[in-house]
């Protein structure tokens, strides 16, 4: 719009003219001009903060038991990369919050049938109260869902699936009524990104890896949301030093293009 806005020639501004009227139309022109290159500059301007502001708020679910493993070393890279971008981003560290791999009347505290425990059920009550009635954890971990744009689960590629305690978290967080079932649309909309490392390399993990996609990629279109594709690693224990600083430039790099990324076509089918 800006480039679009042209000045008039300044060789109609005769000042010599003896036509005062005419010359004064001629400044008024040359005024609005100025007028509109000003408003076109504000309105640039503000366009570009609109876009700059656009950043998506990004929550990491993190499951490693050590500090200084390659897992945490993704996480770290992947937390600073998106930080510099301009994302805000917080992390849900599943070990270091203690969070429980279970399902039970613990995880309320009043029950909607105390008789006789369904956790959907439970559940569904607990997301009508607005989750008030979850316990602490999960209330927490539900409130942060509802604020996140963006979900990436960092973790290690266990038994060909994610962990148990990662597997605990979606069951218990993302719960009927909030992700699904009746009125259960919270989620809607927003992405997940699969991030994880193999024990050995990609000729042994491929087969289960696309398993463990199939069956996540399913319920996250399930819970109305949309899957990126994963950034895994594979077997970093056997790679160089130099190999697993790259892999770490590469993630670095995929978390500088977050925001424009397509929804994922990996493991649309079941192989077997």
């Amino acid at each position: 719009f800006f480039l679009m806005i042209r000045r008039p020639p300044r060789s109609t501004l005769d000042r010599s003219s003896a036509a005062s009227d005419v010359y004064k139309r001629q400044v008024s022109t040359q005024s609005t001009w100025g007028l509109m290159k000003f408003l076109a500059l504000v309105l640039t301007l503000t366009a570009i903060a609109c876009v700059a502001a656009e950043k998506s708020k990004v929550l990491i679910v993190f499951t490693h038991q050590e500090s200084k493993s390659f897992v945490a070393a993704m996480k770290d890279t992947a937390v600073k990369a998106l930080q510099e971008n301009g994302h805000e981003v917080k992390v849900s560290d599943l070990y270091a919050l203690k969070m429980f791999n279970r399902i039970d009347r613990t995880d309320f505290t009043e029950q909607a049938d105390p008789a006789y425990f369904r956790p959907q059920v439970e559940q569904a009550s607990a997301n009508k109260k607005n989750g008030e009635t979850f316990a602490a954890d999960i209330r927490r971990e539900r409130e942060l869902s509802l604020w996140a744009d963006v979900f990436i689960f960092v973790y290690p590629f266990y038994l060909s699936y994610i962990p148990g305690i990662t597997h605990s978290w979606l069951e218990r967080v993302f719960s009927y009524g909030l992700a699904f079932g009746k009125e259960g649309d919270k989620l809607k909309g927003k992405k997940m990104m699969l991030m994880y490392s193999t024990g050995g390399p990609q000729k042994y993990a491929e087969r289960l890896e696309k398993k463990m996609l199939f069956i996540i990629h399913d319920r996250v279109k399930f819970w109305q949301m949309t899957p990126l594709d994963p950034f895994p690693v594979y077997g970093p224990a056997i790679m160089t030093e130099e190999e697993r600083k790259e892999a770490l430039r590469k993630l670095g790099e995929r978390m500088k293009i977050l925001d424009t990324l397509p929804e994922s076509t990996a493991a649309t089918s079941q192989e077997h």
